[in-house]
């Protein structure tokens, strides 16, 4: 409204230029806790579960996609359904995935540490 009745762009300008570093350093604060997240839990999955190559690989699934289901992570993996669900029981353990539906069968998990980095009281 400055801007219509007493040609105040510079008011406007600081303005907008302060919201636009606010989100940058936002974007930027988010982008490094993704990698550290990231880098931590490799260090986790390589100490801490037996046959890593497959946590691994569903630790790449889960920053593509952090909801999961035991038949989605088998086809993605390109693994049996018993090992599927061996190396979910193993994230589940770490705290690495939680599960969210409450059912015995077609269970989800969430990815619960990447999916915080997110909610709003951390952006």
């Amino acid at each position: 409204m400055a801007i219509r009745t007493d040609g105040n762009w510079e008011g406007w300008l600081k303005f907008f230029l302060k919201g636009v570093s606010q989100v940058s350093q936002s974007a930027t604060k988010t982008a490094l806790s993704i990698l550290d997240l990231r880098e931590n839990h490799r260090q986790l999955i390589g100490q801490e579960t037996t046959g890593s190559n497959y946590g691994l690989l569903l630790l790449d699934l889960l920053f593509r996609q952090p909801i999961v289901n035991i038949r989605l992570i088998e086809e993605e993996l390109k693994c049996s359904y018993g090992t599927a669900n061996k190396v979910v029981d193993q994230f589940v353990k770490l705290k690495l995935l939680k599960e969210i539906t409450g059912n015995q069968r077609n269970r989800l998990y969430r990815y619960e540490p990447y999916l915080a980095l997110f909610e709003t009281e951390n952006i």
